[in-house]
């Protein structure tokens, strides 16, 4: 069934996949509540306070204040703009519940042509990605919680193994990033040098496409919700997917940097500043992850109960026209298949 034909139907399984993507957003805004509404409602006046009256960038005082404010207002917006992709999504993609699943189930989608998304490496990385985050972010709301009586049950262990847990997954997610980018690194400045199509090549680089990301983003944002009547075209990766990809980057250099000194000099080297870094940071990509992640990128209707295609890193060239036209035209050309 084509995509514009699609009627919605409500079933005991689109039922079901809307209270998974609603407990996950609605999880996402308690942490955001938790951690960033409540701090900011109960100090955000005196916080803005100093930061306007003691101005000074040499000062780590007003560093601590201005990331500790900035960061809290900075989840705030992730989140009403991740619940905002999120049930825009489901509210698009609702018409086509188990779209592709059912696809992938018939003749036709075992007789089209399988073509590879992610490779083997790649897929191994996503799993020690979020292996290691798992681990970290765990142990961090843990010991972040730990003087709440009411979290205490999340504890098992001494707080010195939780310590070791989340120092020792935080290198090996670092050492992940750091060979990540110098192998790609290496890879596209060697293409460079040969005058190769890099952007074609590497359709990631495309986030450095500023103003055509922003604009295909905020497409898809007006789409979701019925206020542009076509879906944004897109290449090999979403928008979704491109924001993802460099937020790794961010994420890992702005929790592992200050986490790296603090696990040198103590969470009150600089007078907290890496300490708010860190721990801001961690919450921001927990939400955001939480949120759009998971419950957008996994649990999309068209997948439901779950998108598949992290695991064999392969799709149908059915799917690959209908979600990446630009991405579908090179493909096309290369293996020869009529339009």
């Amino acid at each position: 069934m084509a995509a514009e034909e699609a009627r919605l139907k409500w079933t005991p399984g689109l039922v079901a996949n809307l209270i998974v993507v609603a407990a996950l957003v609605g999880t996402g805004f308690l942490m955001m509540y938790y951690f960033s509404y409540k701090p900011l409602k109960a100090e955000g006046s005196a916080e803005l306070d100093y930061v306007i009256h003691h101005f000074s960038l040499s000062s780590t005082m007003w560093w601590r204040e201005f990331l500790a404010l900035a960061f809290d207002i900075l989840i705030i917006a992730v989140a009403i703009v991740g619940a905002w992709w999120t049930l825009g999504s489901f509210a698009a993609f609702a018409p086509e519940f188990r779209r592709w699943r059912n696809y992938y189930k018939s003749e036709e989608g075992k007789r089209d042509v399988w073509v590879e998304k992610f490779t083997l490496w790649q897929r191994i990385q996503h799993i020690w990605l979020f292996s290691t985050l798992i681990v970290c972010a765990y142990t961090g709301i843990v010991m972040n919680l730990g003087n709440n009586p009411y979290w205490k049950f999340l504890y098992f262990g001494s707080r010195d193994a939780f310590v070791k847990a989340h120092v020792i997954s935080g290198l090996l997610m670092g050492v992940l990033l750091i060979f990540h980018f110098a192998y790609y690194g290496v890879r596209i400045l060697i293409s460079l040098i040969r005058r190769e199509p890099v952007m074609e090549k590497y359709p990631i680089l495309q986030f450095w496409r500023l103003w055509t990301f922003l604009k295909t983003l905020w497409g898809c944002l007006l789409w979701f919700v019925g206020l542009r009547p076509k879906r944004p075209v897109r290449d090999k990766y979403n928008p979704e997917e491109l924001f993802e990809y460099w937020g790794v980057y961010w994420g890992i250099l702005v929790l592992g940097i200050p986490g790296a000194f603090m696990a040198v000099f103590g969470p009150k080297f600089l007078n907290g500043v890496f300490w708010i870094t860190h721990v801001k940071e961690a919450i921001l990509a927990i939400v955001y992850l939480w949120m759009v992640h998971i419950a957008s990128g996994h649990f999309r209707p068209t997948d439901f109960p779950i998108n598949t295609t992290f695991i064999h890193g392969k799709m149908p060239l059915e799917r690959v026209k209908d979600e990446h036209p630009l991405w579908y035209e090179r493909l096309r050309r290369e293996l020869g298949v009529a339009p």
